[in-house]
């Protein structure tokens, strides 16, 4: 099976709790401000790998005049989506087709969906996520920083086994620059997970 829909399936089975274990996204509140501070009013935002809408919450209950098109490859997630931010519209959608959208946004959020992607698609998406940003729209990512070659299959058994990918700011900034992007925000945050691992979770800004 593809890793990445593997992983949709896992989540999908765990929608709620995910949901619950993620809910505060205060670790990301000020990456998130100086995201939500570049848009217009009105602003056209597109949400990919939204999840169970913990992030489209907050984005919301900031700037409820955004217009946000929140979106998510597992059914599970977008129903518990709906119902925790019912004001925006949503739509189950892959975000590796990103690129066969119309240029009309003037942000796009992918809040943790880097992980799922291996450093070829990673940039790939980053060029689609690019090319569909109308001028001045901006771009927000969130990821798990490290060295690539960290990447692995991680979980608590077989079943439930998931290929994280790691990513590395400076190769993350190559690529964005090349789409045509400048950095706004480059912030982190480093905290020890449940099972005792270090984690550093990267937040980038960057602008068309």
């Amino acid at each position: 099976m593809d890793p990445a829909l593997r992983a949709v399936r896992i989540f999908g089975e765990h929608a709620e709790a995910y949901a619950l274990k993620y809910a505060d996204v205060g670790r990301y509140k000020a990456s998130l401000d100086r995201f939500l501070a570049l848009m217009p009013k009105g602003a056209h935002v597109l949400e990919l790998a939204c999840g169970p809408g913990n992030v489209t919450r907050y984005l919301i209950d900031q700037r409820p005049d955004l217009r946000i098109w929140a979106t998510d490859l597992a059914p599970e997630m977008l129903e518990v989506a709906r119902r925790s931010v019912p004001e925006v519209e949503h739509k189950l959608m892959d975000m590796r087709e990103v690129g066969r959208m119309e240029p009309a946004f003037h942000g796009i959020v992918c809040a943790f969906g880097l992980p799922y992607l291996d450093q070829q698609a990673a940039a790939r998406f980053i060029r689609d996520a690019a090319s569909i940003l109308l001028p001045g729209g901006a771009l927000y990512l969130s990821t798990m920083e490290d060295d690539p070659s960290k990447s692995g299959w991680e979980g608590p058994s077989e079943e439930q086994r998931i290929m994280m990918n790691y990513h590395r700011a400076r190769d993350l900034d190559a690529i964005l620059c090349a789409a045509g992007l400048v950095p706004e925000v480059t912030e982190r945050t480093s905290y020890t997970s449940p099972h005792g691992t270090a984690v550093t979770d990267l937040m980038l800004v960057y602008r068309r």
